[in-house]
């Protein structure tokens, strides 16, 4: 029996497709919406991938845009039934918010990631110790189980699993020497990230103190690029995550300056002895566990 595509995946070619017949159509959104006797905004949304389509809408937009191949419609009838399956993380719905549900459906399908944080070591890239140490003193023990849950899963299927975009990360020397669960968890962590930077999808940086002020020295954030795409950046805020979609660019900035950053930034062997010698400088023996801090689901 196959396996069920991942209904984000599938969305996306429909939402795709979609909007490639309207235009090839020679249509715009409000002349659609006017046509079906729909709000303007619900096609905005269809193509914009924050609300699902009916088999019934379906049709009647390929019917609108003179779709009439029975093989292309029967595939994408089948895609938009597949896309109305719970997605991967739905064990975890408890612990997912409405921002970080839209960012989650488009992570797997991006073509690359580039995520930056100034303090912690970005999530894709944590230890389940490490995640518990900083987490615990905000969460009950059943909700950080989940969130270690759900942080392994996506750790699986983006470093070790068949969606393998690829993966930049720039880390900062603060999250390197700053003590999450004692020094033996940081060993643990920093030669884990050592690990994640020999995938062949990973590329790690470093950004030592040295470096001074830098241009993406700012709150956590990760851009998610696409081909043939619009390009999406979640920004992690005091009072949660934020998407922000068809602002290219924001995006554009963002990743304007990370590359500044990363200019600027220790890599390969460089990054590795940089590493190596923050190693050596965390005691043996046991410290006092560090604070627990909010929740981040990056």
């Amino acid at each position: 029996m196959a396996t069920p595509k991942d209904p984000a995946l599938e969305r996306r070619k429909v939402r795709l497709a979609l909007r490639t017949f309207r235009k090839k159509a020679g249509l715009n959104q409000p002349y659609v919406a006017e046509a079906l006797s729909w709000s303007p905004s619900k096609v905005i949304r269809i193509e914009g991938g924050s609300v699902g389509v009916s088999v019934t809408d379906l049709r009647a937009l390929l019917d609108l845009y003179g779709i009439d191949d029975a093989k292309i419609r029967e595939d994408l009838e089948e895609s938009t039934r597949g896309s109305r399956r719970p997605p991967w993380w739905s064990p975890y719905r408890d612990i997912v918010d409405p921002q970080f549900a839209i960012y989650l459906g488009l992570e797997g399908t991006a073509d690359a990631l580039y995520a930056y944080h100034p303090t912690f070591i970005p999530g894709l890239l944590q230890t389940e110790d490490y995640t518990r140490a900083l987490l615990e003193k905000r969460n009950s023990p059943e909700r950080l189980d989940a969130i270690v849950g759900l942080r392994g899963e996506r750790q699986d299927r983006l470093l070790r699993g068949d969606e393998k975009p690829d993966l930049n990360f720039l880390v900062d020397e603060a999250a390197l020497r700053r003590w999450i669960g004692g020094p033996a968890v940081m060993r643990a962590q920093l030669q884990h990230l050592k690990s994640a930077a020999e995938h062949s999808h990973v590329t790690l940086d470093v950004v030592p103190f040295s470096v001074g002020a830098h241009a993406v020295l700012r709150s956590g954030s990760i851009a998610l690029t696409f081909t043939d795409d619009d390009d999406v950046l979640f920004t992690e805020t005091a009072s949660g995550g934020l998407t922000t979609r068809n602002d290219q660019s924001a995006v554009d900035d963002y990743l304007t300056d990370f590359q500044n950053s990363r200019a600027r930034a220790l890599h390969g062997d460089r990054m590795t002895a940089f590493v190596d010698e923050i190693i050596t400088q965390y005691p043996n023996g046991l410290a006092e566990p560090s604070a627990g801090l909010p929740d981040s689901p990056s």
